[in-house]
């Protein structure tokens, strides 16, 4: 607690009070009605005892105060001292007060600032408003916003009339009065040149305090600006006009495989072991955007950018310095792959069967997961060879990377080895602008599936070969190698042994390829798992369909069972989904299959007959197709004109 006394005689008591609690002329004498005027003054405790008033302010409330005006007392509290250094001994104190008249600090003479606490409540944390102590320079300098100097009678209370004071308030950069500081002293030992004093400190710590706020400023935007760099998932430098290197962020040190911090001010080419493509633009002047450069580095390393640079030039049009930004391609592929779909889709989960030869297929299939050779799956057109490669990719430690499909039937011969390996721009008639990447540069970091690789021309497969071997792969019309780390899984619905016997397939592709081979049943040899893909498929036609279909007529499923499916899973799906489009019922009925099911399966079941039946059926059909002629209809059947016409008396049959 801060305890501010008075100790005046019984006249100066009664001034005070009539100052204090009323505008009348009246003199208040009731101490309880005293006390209750110091509680509306100040709003918090007072105490009167024996003719002296305490007004408490705690230790709490002061700490508040000073934290709320930080900067102003951190910037006029040097101003206050040397301001006492000039008028030290002459008995003067400094004191600084914010915006609601709070005393926040004093500095002076000691025996001045006890004289002051005892009978002028100017001690730190005592409120000087009007209502408290009458008029000040500080009230007045604070309640007007400009200089003043008082001095004896013009002060209101006859406490103050041997004090001479001067007081200017301080602004805050944007215009609000923040306080005041002023100088006091006893008359005899005024100085005329106070006031200009403590103007000309009001306005140094003014200055202060704008500076301030310019260099909170200037901090602030620039912690912005390296968030923002520091954020970006490409790599930066900035180098001036020398290439010395004036900035790089955190990932382009991570890119380039060097210390940011330790590479500031160091010449480019000091810092990276190769020609800096950037340089260039300091020579010429212009920049490029997205544009992908291929370096090697002194130890032989391949670094692949997406680079995007910008001259920086004064107002005289030289270049004073680049600001260059870069990704490495693979993120660039890795977008690419996302934003065209070249992922996996299907897991393990998602392949259903219970049939032993699924069960196998699995489980060779998870194995293929865990290795990084080469995988080789076969199995006639449908019966799910991709929906496998995708499940061992996403199964595997490749999971994250890109999953990258080529059908090598689909693309026209002129072309599958530019859309294996890419080009260079101006390659070829019609070659993209800054050439074009080709499936295994997409699928660097992933897994590449070659659907129909037994379709591959002999001269493909061999430059197929060397990039399975060298795992480097050269786009056409390039000069430079890209090295290649992605997973193979090739898929054929060919017998590739076979292939190779008849000269169609390379035989040293055959056996880099067919490390893990996996062979998918068609569905005709597993006709146990039919039952619950139909369950699995029209769980996930009933949202697509608007259907709320919950099974299949026996006689349905019998059908079904008893075709041969020679599209295999594919044709399955196909006929199920039909169906389900069809259907205006809660169940598949047969009339909602495909008529080449129905049919197919109608003729397929066998119906057991006596062979009296067959022969009268036969006899009847020969004379019903030659008209009722009897002579050519025995021809036909390999008997005699008797013979059938004793059968005919037989079976009752008549012309």
């Amino acid at each position: 607690m801060i305890e501010v006394n008075w100790r005046r005689s019984e006249s100066q008591d009664k001034l005070w009070h009539k100052a204090v609690l009323s505008e009348s002329a009246d003199i208040i004498s009731d101490k309880d009605e005293i006390k209750r005027g110091w509680q509306r003054c100040f709003g918090r405790g007072v105490d009167y005892n024996d003719g002296r008033c305490r007004v408490f302010l705690s230790d709490d409330e002061i700490e508040e105060r000073l934290k709320a005006n930080y900067d102003l007392f951190k910037f006029a509290k040097p101003f206050m001292e040397s301001l006492f250094e000039v008028v030290k001994g002459s008995g003067y104190v400094v004191a600084l007060a914010d915006k609601d008249l709070y005393v926040l600090d004093i500095v002076g003479d000691e025996c001045v600032i006890n004289e002051s606490s005892n009978r002028l409540n100017f001690v730190k944390g005592a409120c000087w408003s009007e209502e408290v102590v009458g008029n000040t320079a500080i009230s007045t300098a604070i309640l007007e916003g400009t200089p003043i100097q008082i001095e004896n009678y013009e002060h209101f209370c006859r406490i103050f009339h041997s004090w001479v004071c001067s007081a200017a308030p301080i602004y805050s950069p944007d215009g609000r009065v923040l306080g005041a500081i002023s100088m006091s002293g006893f008359k005899k030992g005024g100085n005329t040149h106070t006031l200009g004093m403590v103007i000309a400190a009001a306005k140094a710590i003014e200055n202060q305090l704008a500076m301030n706020k310019a260099y909170r400023e200037l901090e602030l935007q620039h912690k912005y600006q390296d968030a923002l760099v520091s954020s970006m998932t490409d790599g930066m430098v900035m180098i001036d006009a020398e290439g010395k290197l004036l900035y790089m962020n955190e990932m382009g040190g991570k890119i380039l495989g060097v210390d940011p911090e330790a590479s500031i001010g160091k010449d480019i080419k000091d810092v990276v072991d190769y020609h800096p493509v950037v340089l260039d633009v300091l020579e010429t002047g212009e920049g490029y955007v997205d544009r992908e450069f291929l370096v090697k580095t002194r130890h032989g390393r391949f670094i692949h950018f997406i680079k995007t640079a910008s001259p920086i030039k004064d107002s005289d049009g030289k270049v004073i310095g680049v600001v260059d930004t870069f990704r490495e391609i693979k993120r660039v592929t890795k977008m690419v792959n996302r934003m065209s779909g070249a992922t996996a889709r299907f897991t393990f989960d998602d392949i259903k069967g219970c049939s032993p030869q699924i069960r196998e297929s699995l489980r060779l299939a998870n194995i293929a997961s865990q290795s990084m050779s080469n995988v080789l799956i076969t199995g006639e057109s449908g019966t799910g060879k991709e929906m496998f490669a995708q499940a061992i990719h996403n199964a595997s430690i490749l999971k994250d990377g890109p999953f990258v499909a080529i059908n090598c039937v689909a693309i026209p011969r002129e072309l599958i080895e530019s859309e294996l390996f890419g080009y260079e721009e101006g390659t070829f008639t019609g070659a993209a602008k800054g050439g074009r990447p080709g499936k295994f540069e997409l699928a660097n970091g992933g897994t590449i599936f070659l659907d129909e690789i037994g379709d591959m021309p002999l001269d493909m497969q061999g430059k197929l070969l060397r990039v399975l071997q060298e795992k480097k792969v050269a786009r056409l019309g390039g000069q430079s190698t890209i090295d290649i780390e992605c997973r193979i899984i090739a898929a054929t619905n060919k017998d590739l042994l076979k292939e190779v016997e008849d000269g169609n397939f390379r035989r040293d592709l055959y056996y880099r390829l067919n490390v893990l081979t996996i062979n998918l049943s068609p569905l005709r040899e597993r006709k146990d798992d039919i039952p619950l893909l139909i369950g699995e498929m029209i769980k996930k036609l009933n949202p697509r369909v608007g259907k709320h279909i919950i099974g299949i007529s026996k006689e349905s499923m019998e059908m079904l069972m008893t075709y041969d499916w020679p599209g295999n899973v594919r044709e399955l799906e196909n006929a199920i989904e039909r169906a389900a489009n069809i259907c205006t019922g809660e169940v598949i009925e047969l009339e909602d299959l495909p008529r080449v099911v129905a049919d197919n399966g109608a003729t397929g079941k066998i119906k057991l007959k006596k062979l009296d039946e067959l022969e009268e059926e036969a006899i009847k059909e020969a004379i019903k197709e030659f008209g009722g002629n009897i002579t050519q209809a025995a021809k036909f059947l390999g008997i005699s004109r008797n013979t059938l016409y004793s059968k005919m008396d037989k079976y009752g049959i008549k012309c």
